[in-house]
């Protein structure tokens, strides 16, 4: 007497056309699950590093966050440049006149990220056991310059 089988080889073929392609869609979806977390600014005004900006040493984590407080620096011309130019929308020109300035400013953003991108330059230098830099020293008065154009 032949084995009793609890599939016939119709059941089988039907689960591998259906289950499969969304068990491999699952897995797709667990396996970048993850990888989820975007680099750059967050919600929460942190940066997260690219694998690149956490594997550097010493020397290129410290020489990255001087230039990039050296762009910090040049930040305050470009926002007030930005500021008195015509605004590019309507919305945009209404929020200017009704308090909320801020409201599409490109250079502010870039300032906001790029400020947040050498606090979590430094913080890496300081895990990895280099010397520190004084980064709030160097972008306080940078940020008083900038501090009118948030109101």
């Amino acid at each position: 007497m032949p084995p009793v089988r609890a599939f016939g080889p119709g059941i089988a073929r039907r689960f591998r056309r259906k289950a499969l392609p969304s068990l491999s869609c699952t897995l797709v979806l667990l396996a970048t699950a993850g990888c989820a977390t975007k680099v750059g600014l967050q919600g929460d005004g942190s940066y997260i590093l690219d694998r690149g900006e956490q594997s550097m040493d010493c020397q290129r984590l410290s020489n990255s966050i001087w230039g990039r407080l050296q762009v910090l620096k040049s930040m305050p011309d470009k926002i007030k440049a930005e500021r008195e130019a015509a605004a590019p929308t309507a919305f945009q020109a209404f929020g200017r006149m009704f308090g909320t300035s801020t409201q599409g400013l490109v250079n502010l953003k870039e300032y906001d990220r790029e400020r947040a991108h050498v606090r979590s330059l430094h913080r890496q230098l300081i895990d990895k056991g280099c010397a520190p830099v004084d980064v709030e020293r160097e972008v306080a008065n940078t940020d008083e310059a900038v501090a009118p154009y948030r109101k």
